[in-house]
């Protein structure tokens, strides 16, 4: 098994449709296949935002989900599985060749996923300064610290729909300033509000699979 790998996954539509893409912190390797075509592979970008995405009738894809923090070489990795069909085992150590994750990475993601209020308290429990945390996940990620711990937030505070608290209290409990801050910070991350994504079962099972949180 690959230490990088997060999970598997895979889907299959006979129709076209479009599907939205919840951000969860991660990239994937993807095998699609359309009808009886030659598979293609690609490595999917890291969403900062809500994304719809089109897929076509008789696509099947087939994804290995990373790693929060994980870097990918990413022309390397293709390049060696072009010819490739799905075979996991190959797959696999493929991803564990050309992709790499630091110990300190690991650690410094897990605590900002944390209930962690600001970076400075996030930097305290590493025991590394403020800029030594924001250089060190800068660098890894191309993203902020703040930026993965308002990530993690959203997603917890967006599985907590699935329960009967009232809006105001799942704001509260995931340490929104009010439930306006919640709507807004939804609105960011998702492009709906929390009473919308309540009420669309697609997304609230997207956020049931393994992500950053």
């Amino acid at each position: 098994m690959c230490d990088n790998l997060l999970s598997l996954w895979n889907f299959s539509s006979k129709t076209k449709n479009v599907s939205v893409i919840v951000p969860d912190g991660c990239r994937d390797l993807i095998m699609k296949r359309v009808d009886e075509q030659k598979p293609r592979w690609f490595v999917s970008p890291m969403f900062d935002h809500a994304k719809r995405v089109s897929i076509e009738a008789h696509s099947i894809l087939f994804g290995y989900r990373m790693k929060p923090g994980v870097r990918i070489a990413e022309n390397k990795l293709l390049k060696s599985i072009q010819e490739m069909d799905d075979n996991i085992d190959d797959i696999l150590n493929r991803l564990t060749d050309y992709s790499n994750r630091s110990h300190s990475v690991e650690e410094a993601l897990n605590c900002l996923a944390t209930d962690v209020s600001s970076v400075k308290q996030a930097a305290k429990k590493l025991g590394v300064s403020s800029r030594t945390l924001q250089r060190l996940i800068g660098q890894a990620t191309d993203r902020s610290p703040i930026y993965w711990m308002l990530l993690a937030r959203a997603r917890k505070a967006a599985r907590a729909l699935n329960e009967s608290n009232p809006l105001a209290d799942i704001a509260e409990m995931h340490g929104y300033a009010d439930q306006s801050h919640m709507n807004r910070e939804f609105k960011r991350w998702f492009g709906i509000t929390p009473t919308t994504m309540r009420s669309t079962p697609s997304l609230l099972s997207q956020l049931s699979h393994a992500g950053y949180d």
